[in-house]
């Protein structure tokens, strides 16, 4: 019964280690994104100007569902966007009551920005890791997905 347990404790350890880079990770990447960041956006409203530059107009509630963030959270992130002048709302043809979300000229400027950005960041955090180590990565990642989806 020993055994079990020590081995079980070994494990819960190497995970909370695990846990305990993956935060680091991310505060690192916050960080050096911040160092680029002239208007204090976060990551997602990077990836909203992103959606929006490559699939074209959308409604708040798909953008929300698509940046796993409420309706609400997706609000504050365009009022923001909008009031840097990187999107706009418009009006649905179709239906007045609807109404898209859009990006400006100046906010496809920023996607610009913002994947020259990305791309250093990338560079960067993967420097020295081979294609295999990569791929590992997304395999373990994509276990964990997994996990934390399957039980919903």
């Amino acid at each position: 019964m020993e055994k079990v347990e020590e081995v079980e404790l070994g494990k819960l350890a190497l995970m909370r280690e695990l846990d305990e880079s993956f935060r680091q990770v991310r505060r690192l990447l916050l960080a050096e994104w911040n160092k680029y960041n002239v208007h204090g956006l976060g990551f997602t409203h990077g990836k909203m100007l992103t959606i929006l530059s490559q699939s074209g107009p959308q409604k708040a509630s798909i953008l929300a569902e698509g940046l796993m963030i409420t309706s609400g959270g997706a609000t504050g992130i365009a009022d923001r966007l909008i009031d840097l002048g990187y999107i706009k709302r418009e009006r649905s043809e179709q239906d007045r009551r609807i109404v898209m979300l859009d990006i400006t000229e100046e906010g496809k400027k920023a996607v610009i920005l913002i994947e020259t950005v990305r791309n250093k960041l990338m560079r960067k955090l993967f420097s020295g890791m081979s294609e295999a180590s990569m791929e590992q990565g997304i395999r373990l990642f994509e276990q964990m997905i997994s996990n934390m989806t399957d039980s919903e």
